[in-house]
Parts: C-alpha cells; structure tokens; sequence
C-alpha cells in the first residue's frame, strides 16, 4: 500500500482589530528577533496578519508535537523562504481578509491565496503558456481563471523554494499535475468563494486536514502545558 502523509492546513480571516488583550498574549508567544520584524509594519492590518500567521504556525506545530519554541529555529534560505530545521516543512500566504498555513512532515510543500479583485490581467499575459492565456480568455469568468492560474503558480514556486525567480510561464499545468524541474501534485483549497487557493506538494497520496480557526475571540493553548 502507497504511503499516505497528512498535510494540515490551518486558516483563519481577519474580521478587524485585535482587542488588546489577545494582541499582548499573542505577542509573548514570539521569539525576540520575530517581535522586532513585527513591530517594523506600520499599518494594524500588516501587523495583524503577521502575528496571526505565526500562531497559525504554532498551532500547526502542535499537531507535529513541536511548540512554539521551534520558532526560535526558524531561517530563510537565499530566496528568503523561512524553513524550521528537522523534517517538518511549511508555508504560508495572506491575502485580503485570510491567511492560510500549510504543514507537512517529510514532504515539500506551498501553499498560496489570492483574493478575486479587479485588475488589468492582461499585462501578465506573458507570465503564462500560450494554452493557460488561452483558457484564462475562454472561461466564463476570466478573472477568476486568472487569479485561480496565479494562485496555483505561486504555490509551486513557494514549494519549490526559488520564488520569483522562477520563470512563471515555464510551468506547466496538467489538470492536477504540474511540473518546473520537478513533478508538483495540486489540490484545489475551497478556502471562499472570493478567492483562489493553491497546495502544492511533491507527494501524489496526500491527506489534506482544512480547519478553521478563528483566531480574533481566542487565545492560544499554552504550548509550554
């Protein structure tokens, strides 16, 4: 029987402004050199959004036995993509009012979110083959194709590791199949219907656990007890 790994994919939406109480107790739970990162964002929005991803990330390092300890092993490859040490891999994207985290032990994987909004995709036409400009033109709601190509596109390069500097129109995309240098395995994430998202791992038998939380009314678990 073909190995199965589980990917856990934590979610959670920004509804507004953290009430100060949570924000401080979320606060303890980052390294030093985090808090220095998260205190350079100027805007609430950018600040809430990087808090939430790290306690998205430690309670997806829960699931693995690690706590938010772990977080003080974090470093970033040339390509600044952030990576723990050990076999656990993650990733994480933020776009609009969501932020989604993406966890999986022994496997390599992106995740990435994009929020359907209006813009002038024609001038990424040649971020795309000939066939996906070709389909993104043909659908009954080219925007939506576009963003849905987008999201897949980021997914495989954060996976890959190399980010932008991977050319995105090399990729190609086989219904759920992809490859740049390497086989990538998609999955299609029903995160809202006002936005696209992408998982992309190099692991065909995977489990995907999607939840939920919401992060504005609750506090962490004590990762320590």
């Amino acid at each position: 029987m073909m190995e199965q790994k589980i990917i856990h994919i934590l979610y959670t939406k920004i509804s507004a402004q953290l009430p100060e109480d949570i924000y401080k107790n979320y606060l303890i739970f980052l390294p030093e050199s985090l808090r220095d990162q998260h205190f350079r964002y100027k805007r609430w929005q950018d600040r809430t959004a990087n808090l939430l991803s790290k306690i998205l990330l430690i309670k997806g390092l829960q699931k693995f036995g690690l706590d938010y300890n772990s977080l003080e092993l974090l470093n970033y490859n040339q390509y600044g993509r952030p990576h723990l040490s050990g076999n656990i891999d993650f990733n994480i994207s933020h776009s609009g009012d969501f932020i989604v985290c993406a966890l999986g032990e022994n496997i390599r994987l992106g995740i990435d979110i994009e929020e359907i909004k209006p813009v002038d995709f024609t001038d990424f036409e040649y971020m795309m083959t000939a066939g996906q400009w070709e389909m993104i033109k043909n659908s009954p709601n080219p925007l939506k194709e576009f963003f849905n190509f987008w999201a897949i596109k980021e997914s495989i390069i954060k996976a890959d590791g190399r980010g932008l500097s991977v050319p995105l129109n090399d990729i190609v995309i086989i219904g759920q199949n992809a490859y740049y240098e390497n086989n990538w395995f998609l999955t299609k994430l029903e995160i809202d219907g006002k936005y696209c998202a992408s998982l992309a791992s190099n692991f065909e038998n995977s489990s995907i656990k999607l939840e939920f939380t919401d992060l504005n009314i609750s506090e962490p678990e004590n990762p320590g007890e």
